[in-house]
């Protein structure tokens, strides 16, 4: 569940439980003022005829792609079957590829919700999603704006459903970073599969709380608003910049952090065509993305560890000898 606090009023519990039939979720509100607590809501919520169009903006990185889809098959198709995904390509450069694993999962799964639009030009995030979400001809739909290096839940699904609501609020959810595995578990050999890495603890990552790129709002409230600058090219700043626009709205913006959402570490370059403000906050998330601040410190200190252990084992040989 979720809660916050109003300074000037109390706080506001909101707790999700598994409903009696399939897709229902049973929610109940409770407001605490400053005294007891108050019964405000007890509803059941059908999330039965709430599909989630996935948008998904994409150059190259083929295999990235051939791994989410895994993910998706097993979460969305045979888990969830409410979503559609839309695929935003920019560029010919590994396309038939990309393409040949969508239909590849269509035929495997006899799933047919997805779309791909390709787009000429260099890659821009922002662009990429505007173009997806304006592309839906299916009336106002639940989005979730999601990038290839993301691992995703079924319940994170259905905490986008319950906390974006249209003309009403959006979900910014705070997602879980993993760092580098190779560090992590290098000492280990062969690393564990994807799912076992996953585990919520300070040492295999961190919530990335400045980070707004992944959102689930209704198409409704992304076109009022105005969508996204797309004007910003490469790497980050679109993100904030909408997050910013939500924040001035009459919309709740709800910020939580979610169990169910990862972003899997990938190696990030920082392209020296980037503007100064962008680069530098490209090389600072990279910076974060390796690894804890004491297992940076270990690294930095390995010569004199080392050396500290050769001493120590040759004091202990010749107290032997």
């Amino acid at each position: 569940g979720l809660y916050r606090t109003e300074k000037d009023k109390g706080t506001l519990y909101e707790l999700t439980f598994k409903g009696e039939r399939n897709h229902e979720l049973r929610r109940l509100l409770f407001f605490r003022p400053f005294g007891p607590v108050m019964k405000v809501r007890n509803e059941r919520v059908d999330t039965s005829s709430m599909p989630i169009n996935i948008i998904m903006p994409l150059a190259k990185r083929a295999d990235k792609f051939r791994q989410f889809m895994q993910n998706f098959k097993e979460v969305c198709i045979r888990k969830d079957g409410r979503v559609h995904l839309t695929v935003v390509y920019f560029g010919k450069d590994q396309v038939s590829e990309v393409r040949g694993i969508l239909e590849n999962t269509s035929k495997e799964m006899n799933f047919k919700n997805f779309s791909f639009i390709q787009l000429n030009g260099e890659f821009s995030r922002g662009r990429g999603l505007d173009v997806g979400a304006r592309a839906w001809r299916g009336g106002n739909v639940l989005m979730f704006f999601c990038d290839v290096d993301i691992y995703f839940t079924a319940d994170f699904l259905n905490s986008c459903r319950l906390n974006a609501q249209p003309g009403k609020k959006v979900f910014y959810p705070v997602l879980f970073s993993q760092y580098n595995p190779g560090l992590i578990y290098g000492h280990h050999g062969a690393l564990p599969p994807i799912e076992q890495q996953l585990v919520i603890k300070k040492d295999t990552g961190f919530w990335r709380d400045f980070g707004f790129g992944m959102t689930c709002q209704y198409r409704s409230d992304f076109i009022n608003i105005g969508g996204f600058d797309v004007d910003i090219k490469g790497w980050g700043g679109e993100d904030v910049h909408l997050y910013r626009k939500y924040l001035h709205s009459q919309l709740l913006v709800v910020r939580a952090p979610a169990r169910g959402l990862f972003h899997l570490w990938h190696e990030k370059r920082c392209a020296d065509e980037l503007p100064p403000d962008q680069y530098k906050m490209c090389m600072q998330s990279k910076a974060m993305n390796e690894a804890s601040h004491g297992q940076l410190g270990m690294l930095f200190f390995r010569h004199e560890i080392e050396a500290h252990l050769r001493k120590q084992k040759h004091k202990s040989a010749a107290k032997k000898s």
